[in-house]
């Protein structure tokens, strides 16, 4: 079965380098000709529906490319973005000058890191695998499209693929494009308290 997950169109805040979290914005000019792109990109794919998270910025990109694509769109609140809780609005610079030793571990072991006033990584990656699998396999053989905010993105990608997590300044500055992956695993273990 096909999964293209889908980063959000672009923001003011993404193109000053800003980390979003869940702060609403809207789509830009740019984010929204970005939109327009993919349209010619996801077409072809047999896309027949598209999930998105609960916020305004996953739903105006699915409704954008769900109109262009006549395709149904179904808002699914475990696919919100990773709550950043004060990191929201920092560059990576302020990041890496306010919280070095968080900031070097989101370089090293991504998963490890709990922003303050934020959610751990950790039971962020989990909430979406879960979500993720069971709304893959309820779609059936259909082919889906999942609009994902940039750590959701980051961390649904790694899940899907199996892969273990890296670099998550990297990942998130080149989710910019949708990423066509094959569904066929089964969620991970929770997480554990430490």
């Amino acid at each position: 079965m096909t999964v293209v997950l889908i980063p959000c169109g672009a923001t003011e805040w993404y193109d000053e380098g800003r980390l979003l979290g869940r702060v609403e914005l809207s789509l830009t000019e740019t984010g929204q000709r970005r939109c327009a792109e993919w349209v010619e990109r996801l077409r072809p794919l047999g896309v027949q529906r598209i999930l998105h998270g609960p916020d305004e910025l996953g739903a105006q990109t699915a409704a954008y490319l769900a109109r262009q694509l006549s395709i149904p769109t179904k808002a699914v609140d475990d696919l919100c973005e990773v709550d950043i809780g004060l990191w929201a609005g920092l560059t990576e610079a302020q990041v890496k000058s306010r919280f070095p030793s968080a900031h070097r571990e989101l370089g090293e072991s991504p998963l490890n890191v709990h922003p303050p006033e934020g959610e751990d990584l950790a039971h962020a990656a989990h909430r979406l695998a879960v979500c993720l699998h069971r709304r893959i396999k309820k779609n059936a053989t259909a082919t889906v499209g999942i609009v994902l905010r940039p750590l959701a993105f980051v961390l649904a990608r790694w899940a899907l693929e199996g892969r273990a997590p890296d670099d998550v300044w990297d990942a998130a500055r080149s989710a910019t494009e949708p990423v066509v992956l094959e569904y066929g695993s089964p969620p991970p273990p929770a997480p554990t308290s430490e």
